[in-house]
C-alpha cells in the first residue's frame, strides 16, 4: 500500500462520497473512478504520468449550510451532514457548543418541519430544551444560557454537559431519521 499526499479540498471532496463508515480511500476512489484492481496490470502503476486537464471544483464545503435548503432526498441529507463534518467551519470550532449549533443549524436547514417535530418532544423532567423565544428557557432556569440556534426561529439551552447535547442531536436526527452508524459520527464529534 502506497501513501500520497492530497490536498484539504480534495481530501473533503473524497470523503463526501463514503458510502458507509469504514470504507478506504482506495475503495472511494475506485468506485469514483470506475476502476477495478484486475482491470489494470501491476506495470502500468509504473507509467509516466500524464497532465491530465483539471476536474470542475467540487462546491465549497465550508459553507454547507447555504447549500442544504435544496436537499430532498435522504442519500442529500446523509451526504450534507457528512460535508458539515468535513467542513474547516467545523474543523475549526474549539468549543462543544458551537459544533453543537452548526449541527442544528444545518439539521434545520435539512428539514425545518422534521427539526421543529423533533424538538416538539424533546424536553427534560423539568427543563425546556428548545423554544421559539429566549424568554420560556429562562422561565425553567435562570442558568440555562439560551442562545438562539443561527440562521432559525429556535433557541436551545447551552448550559448542558456535552453527553447532554450529544443526547438532544441524537434524539433530533433519530425523529429525521438518518442512518445510525451517522448519528453516531456526528455525536462522536460534538
Amino acid at each position: 500500500m502506497k501513501t500520497i499526499e492530497v490536498d484539504d479540498e480534495l481530501y473533503r471532496y473524497i470523503a463526501a462520497h463514503t458510502l458507509h463508515i469504514g470504507e478506504s480511500a482506495s475503495d472511494i476512489l475506485r468506485r469514483m473512478l470506475k476502476f477495478s484492481a484486475a482491470s489494470q496490470p501491476v506495470a502500468a502503476a509504473a507509467a509516466p504520468v500524464v497532465k491530465a486537464e483539471p476536474a470542475p471544483a467540487p462546491a465549497p464545503a465550508a459553507a454547507p449550510v447555504a447549500d442544504v435548503k435544496t436537499v430532498k432526498t435522504a442519500k442529500d441529507k446523509v451526504r450534507a451532514m457528512r460535508e458539515l463534518l468535513l467542513s474547516d467551519e467545523y474543523a475549526e470550532q474549539k468549543k462543544a457548543v458551537n459544533r453543537f449549533m452548526l449541527v442544528l443549524t444545518t439539521l434545520y436547514a435539512l428539514d425545518n418541519k422534521a427539526f421543529a417535530e423533533a424538538t416538539e418532544s424533546l424536553h427534560g423532567r423539568t427543563r425546556v430544551y428548545f423554544a421559539a423565544d429566549e424568554q420560556t428557557l429562562l422561565k425553567n432556569g435562570n442558568q440555562t444560557k439560551p442562545k438562539q440556534v443561527p440562521d432559525t426561529p429556535y433557541w436551545v439551552i447551552t448550559n448542558t454537559n456535552t453527553g447532554r447535547k450529544c443526547s438532544m442531536v441524537e434524539h433530533i436526527m433519530q425523529s429525521m431519521q438518518f442512518p445510525a452508524e451517522l448519528i453516531e459520527k456526528v455525536c462522536g464529534t460534538i
